[in-house]
């Protein structure tokens, strides 16, 4: 072989290794909700698993797929762990401080508007709404708004899974402490939290079907369209994306790390934290670690 033919063939072999890592290192843009994480020194691969925080019955479904790497796996992680502890501090968390109303944030009108809708948009009486959801932090109450609007029961990803960890003798461990999530929700501002209620206000029915489209673009697997109505009663929030989004994945890499290497894990994390080019997938992926979508149906 001469001279140009070796030089042509080991050129033709690098462009080769170049545009295959390239497609690789890609791979956290495609649309999925299964994904496994293999490379980088891991003896057995790990899996992460895109999930919502609550959907209506009648939508939930957990992939065959998932199920069957779930048992795969010792650890099951999850954000934060929902023992009591969580529970009693995320109660806490959600409500205004020092016994507060939002009639002290909002307008008289305002104020009547919010209760005129919680009564004939979602049933809830005037006392029980004065009593209990009137003390809610905006943010909160967003989320709470958009529960209460679907027309059945829901289910919560996270309690399913770790329910069924228990039932496979999976260790559940968590990303963060809940008083981290707590942090980073207080990192949005009160008067940013004011101004994204009003919007949930003045755009109910617009909002409910922000979040039907969340759900189905979830199921479809379309991490960055599931972002972006995620973000929708926030209107976008930079501040939201940067504290609840962007800080939190890079904070839990190193303890991906340390689970992937300890035994192989199934991580059960927010979709909006799986998407685009701040997510955690990207980030792995920049470690060297392979990151492979994975069919599910």
């Amino acid at each position: 072989m001469n001279k140009a033919v070796r030089f042509t063939s080991m050129l033709s072999l690098i462009l080769i290794f170049v545009i295959s890592s390239n497609v690789s290192a890609q791979n956290y843009k495609k649309n999925a909700i299964l994904w496994e994480v293999s490379g980088n020194g891991l003896e057995t691969p790990s899996y992460i698993m895109a999930i919502l925080k609550f959907v209506p019955e009648s939508k939930y479904s957990i992939p065959q797929e998932g199920l069957e790497k779930l048992k795969a796996c010792k650890i099951l992680s999850t954000e934060t762990l929902l023992d009591h502890h969580a529970k009693h501090e995320l109660n806490k968390a959600a409500h205004l401080e020092h016994h507060e109303s939002l009639k002290d944030y909002l307008t008289k009108e305002e104020f009547k508007q919010l209760e005129k809708l919680f009564h004939d948009k979602l049933g809830v009486g005037k006392l029980k709404f004065e009593m209990v959801y009137s003390k809610f932090k905006p943010v909160m109450l967003s989320t709470t708004i958009t529960r209460l609007a679907q027309k059945e029961k829901v289910r919560y990803y996270e309690l399913e899974l770790l329910q069924l960890a228990e039932t496979n003798g999976l260790i559940s461990l968590g990303l963060e402490t809940v008083e981290r999530e707590v942090a980073a929700l207080e990192k949005f501002a009160l008067e940013d939290q004011i101004h994204s209620l009003k919007h949930t206000i003045n755009n109910f029915e617009e909002q409910v079907e922000d979040y039907e489209k969340v759900v189905e673009y979830y199921k479809q697997g379309d991490l960055h369209n599931t972002l972006e109505y995620t973000l929708h009663p926030v209107e976008g929030n930079r501040n939201f994306k940067k504290y609840f989004i962007e800080e939190r994945n890079k904070e839990w890499l190193p303890k991906m790390i340390g689970y992937m290497n300890r035994a192989p894990t199934f991580f059960a994390i927010g979709a909006s934290h799986l998407a685009d080019d701040i997510s955690v997938l990207k980030l792995l992926a920049d470690q060297g670690y392979d990151v492979k979508p994975l069919p599910s149906k």
